[in-house]
């Protein structure tokens, strides 16, 4: 079984899309487990979805990471993915091939997908792993799905990192010599709004996450960016 793993925030109808992009999957061996770091509008909708494999929870700490890390204690499957509360799964064969990748050896699998606008799409393909890792997070956090037992001998998700607890865990992996997966095509939707752009809110705050973890990785200068900034710069070299 797949565990997915939703954290969420004052975002009801973003997370009941989420989760109905669940139900759209023809694999049908998975669980959802939302935590709550908000007011409980997730719980609310968690409990009027009404689907047995989806389970709510209050995050008893504070944060995006902490909050995945509750989830994570209480995911029930073998592999794990993330999915933030404000993405989607596009592709309804998605956990199947995420699931039949991890069958065949792969350690983390990840996918190519879109970053949906107000007013259009923009492709974003990260392409296959490689030292780009230590420059570039080019990595969709949502779509990501990691083997349980794996993620948590890598030392499972470190909240100091705060925004960046994904750059983190991709360079443990990375450095560990994990093997990487790499699921193409129009797998992922995922959302840009101010709030997840690093020159939208809490600049200063990304920042100094950023600049905390540069120095765990002994990385060279890395400057704030986002994936919408790696998409374009990517399309208009392509």
């Amino acid at each position: 079984m797949i565990s997915v793993l939703i954290p969420t925030k004052g975002r009801p109808g973003m997370l009941r899309e989420a989760l109905r992009s669940l139900q759209a999957q023809t694999f049908p061996h998975w669980e959802a487990v939302v935590a709550e770091d908000g007011e409980g509008e997730g719980l609310e909708v968690v409990s009027a979805l009404a689907d047995p494999r989806v389970r709510g929870l209050r995050n008893p700490g504070r944060g995006q990471v902490e909050a995945r890390m509750a989830a994570l204690r209480e995911s029930r499957g073998e592999a794990v993915l993330f999915l933030d509360d404000d993405d989607l799964l596009l592709d309804p064969a998605y956990l199947y091939r995420a699931w039949r990748a991890l069958a065949q050896g792969a350690g983390v699998v990840y996918g190519e997908g879109v970053l949906l606008l107000a007013d259009q799409e923009v492709p974003f393909a990260p392409g296959q792993v490689g030292p780009w890792l230590l420059k570039d997070n080019r990595l969709l956090a949502s779509g990501t799905a990691v083997r349980k037992k794996l993620l948590l001998d890598l030392g499972g998700l470190d909240p100091a990192m705060g925004d960046y607890w994904d750059w983190d865990l991709w360079l443990r992996a990375y450095r560990a010599g994990v093997p990487f997966r790499y699921l193409k095509g129009r797998g992922v939707g995922v959302r840009v709004h101010g709030a997840n752009q690093s020159y939208g809110a809490r600049r200063e705050e990304r920042a100094l996450f950023l600049e905390r973890l540069r120095v765990k990785h002994g990385l060279e200068p890395v400057p704030l960016k986002d994936h919408l900034q790696l998409a374009l710069e990517s399309n208009s070299v392509s």
